[in-house]
């Protein structure tokens, strides 16, 4: 299809074709959606496409599919950020941004989901996690789809001449410039995943499985347990592996003095491909601490297996969520205890 044609197809198919392209981001495919926005911005104002109609399709589609995202965390919890770690094409990044934002700015972070990559699949269920009731989730996601539509029809509407040239330049390259564009796009998506190959390839490092650690831990063996969730995830998940201390990683750029070297250093975050946490090991090596070993699957497979938890309370998970709000205050402690000595007596969550 010539560009010609494919303007002419925009225009007749747009109330259909926008909100595919939205849905498709949603759940984490990169097509071009904000392109289309502006070409239909730039036919409205000519007068060729009802823009009201094109946004109301759009926000009457996207809105539920971010629904069924907010109920899917708000019910399975840890699970969901799991297998969207599984997913995400640079590993736990992309969740560990989000909730970046929602610490620094709350629900209002729902606003600019729509405006970064990867945040516009990973926002409503986190959203859901931290238990942002649905009224609230409602309004902020309705309104933060209407401004990114709006904002994206708007300049296409306003910049109408200039998207126009660009689409005559484009039709002067005919098939070229389609193939070059889907180049563009698959040499994108071949990059990140050879990416994240060469991020994961480089993490390798021993792990420790969970069946071996409970034993250890059994056998009251002297062990350092560090968990480098993020605040949001203490506070989504409220449990953590006896005896362990809460780390924030965002203040762990320099050795920390209070990090033992005379013990085995046992890591865990709670994403399954223990990025995080093999990232950090590697970190340590460098400083000089040699052993340490990454959980493997982290805090979900150990749940998974129904082994033995300690249920955090309020004071701390409010401690953590207090470090997380203050990155680079370094008057803010950046090791939460979460158990002193020893691990005690398990207390097991089914």
């Amino acid at each position: 299809m010539d560009v010609i044609g494919s303007v002419e197809f925009l225009e007749r198919y747009s109330v259909v074709l926008l909100p595919v392209l939205v849905v498709a981001e949603q759940v984490g495919i990169p097509l071009p959606a904000v392109p289309a926005l502006l070409g239909v911005g730039a036919l409205a104002a000519k007068g060729r496409v009802s823009l009201s109609l094109v946004v109301g399709a759009i926000v009457l589609v996207a809105l539920p599919v971010d629904l069924i995202w907010y109920e899917l965390g708000r019910r399975r919890g840890a699970r969901v950020l799991s297998g969207l770690c599984r997913l995400s094409l640079e590993p736990d990044d992309c969740v560990r941004r989000t909730q970046s934002l929602f610490v620094r700015y709350g629900v209002r972070a729902i606003l600019a989901a729509k405006f970064l990559p990867g945040l516009t699949t990973v926002m409503p269920p986190l959203a859901g996690i931290l238990g942002v009731s649905r009224l609230r989730f409602v309004i902020y996601e309705l309104a933060g789809v209407l401004l990114w539509a709006c904002f994206w029809a708007g300049t296409g509407f306003v910049f109408s001449e200039t998207v126009a040239e660009i689409a005559r330049r484009v039709a002067d390259l005919e098939r070229p410039a389609g193939l070059g564009l889907a180049a563009l796009l698959a040499g994108f998506v071949v990059l990140k995943y050879v990416r994240r190959w060469l991020f994961l390839r480089n993490l390798r490092i021993a792990r420790i499985s969970p069946e071996d650690l409970r034993r250890r831990l059994e056998d009251g063996e002297d062990m350092a347990i560090i968990d480098l969730r993020t605040p949001l995830d203490v506070a989504a998940v409220p449990y953590a592996i006896p005896g362990s201390s809460w780390i924030n990683v965002e203040e762990l750029d320099t050795p920390l003095g209070n990090v033992p070297r005379d013990r085995e250093l046992i890591l865990y975050c709670s994403c399954p491909n223990e990025a995080t946490s093999a990232r950090v090991a590697l970190q340590l090596k460098r400083w000089g601490i040699t052993r340490v070993r990454p959980l493997d699957g982290g805090l979900a497979r150990w749940m998974a297996l129904k082994y033995p938890v300690r249920e955090l309370s309020a004071g701390e998970v409010s401690s953590a969520l207090s470090a997380g709000h203050h990155p680079s205050d370094r008057a803010q402690p950046a090791r939460l205890a979460l158990q002193g000595g020893r691990a005690s007596p398990y207390r097991s969550r089914d």
